[in-house]
C-alpha cells in the first residue's frame, strides 16, 4: 500500500504563487481589454464629432463663388440655408443650395451627401432657398455659427453680403405659432426627400 507522501510548505507556497500570477495574468488581460474599449469608444467619438463639425463648418461657409453664381453686388442674395434642429440627444443639420445640392448631416456621425442629385431632392432644396429670401428681414447679420440649445432650431441664411441667423423654439412650430414654420416646412421637405433616397424608397 503507497503511502501519502507529505505536502511540504515550499510546495503550497509554489502553487499558491502560480494561482495568483495566472490571477494577476487574467486581471491584467481584462483591464487591458476594458482599456481599449474606452480609448476605441472615445477615440470613434472624437472621430464622429469631428467629421460632422468639419462637414457642418465646410457647408455654413461655401461662396457663391464656389458655387459657380454670378450675383450682383446691388442686390442681396440668399443662396444657401443652413437649419440646425437640436433634437436634444443630437443634432440635424440640413444644408441646402440655389443650385439643388442638399446634404443631411447628424452629430452622430450620419450624413447623406449628394442629395441634390435626386431631382425630388434638388426641386425641394430651390424652394426652401429661394423661399428663405423673404426671411433675410427677420435675421440678424452675425460672424459666429454656433448650435442652437436643445428644443430649438437655428437657420443661417447664406448671402453674398454675409451670414444671417435667427432662432426659433420648437414648440411654436408645433403649435404653429411661429413666422418661421413656412420656411420649416420647406426644409422638412426636403430632408423628407433626402431620407427617402437614403431608404431607397419611393414616396406616395
Amino acid at each position: 500500500m503507497a503511502k501519502n507522501t507529505p505536502v511540504t510548505t515550499s510546495e503550497i507556497l509554489i502553487t499558491a504563487i502560480a494561482i495568483v500570477v495566472q490571477l494577476g495574468i487574467i486581471v491584467y488581460f481584462v483591464r487591458r481589454n476594458r482599456i481599449h474599449r474606452k480609448e476605441l469608444a472615445a477615440k470613434t467619438t472624437t472621430e464622429t464629432g469631428d467629421t460632422y463639425e468639419s462637414l457642418r463648418n465646410l457647408a455654413i461657409h461655401i461662396t457663391g463663388g464656389q458655387l459657380k453664381l454670378s450675383i450682383p453686388d446691388s442686390t442681396t442674395l440668399v443662396y444657401g440655408v443652413l437649419l440646425d434642429w437640436n433634437l436634444n440627444e443630437s443634432v440635424m443639420t440640413l444644408a441646402a443650395y440655389i443650385t439643388g445640392a442638399a446634404s443631411l448631416y447628424l452629430s452622430t456621425g450620419e450624413g447623406i451627401n449628394g442629395g441634390g442629385k435626386d431631382p425630388r431632392v434638388g426641386e425641394a432644396a430651390v424652394a426652401f432657398v429661394v423661399a428663405a429670401q423673404d426671411y433675410i428681414a427677420r435675421a440678424m447679420p452675425v460672424v459666429t455659427t454656433d448650435l442652437p440649445p436643445s428644443g430649438c432650431i437655428r437657420f443661417y441664411l447664406l448671402t453674398n453680403k454675409g451670414l444671417y441667423a435667427a432662432q426659433e423654439q420648437m414648440v411654436h412650430f408645433e403649435d404653429t405659432t411661429s413666422p418661421w414654420l413656412p420656411l420649416f416646412e420647406l426644409g422638412s421637405e426636403v430632408m423628407s426627400q433626402i431620407r427617402v433616397i437614403q431608404a431607397g424608397a419611393v414616396p406616395q
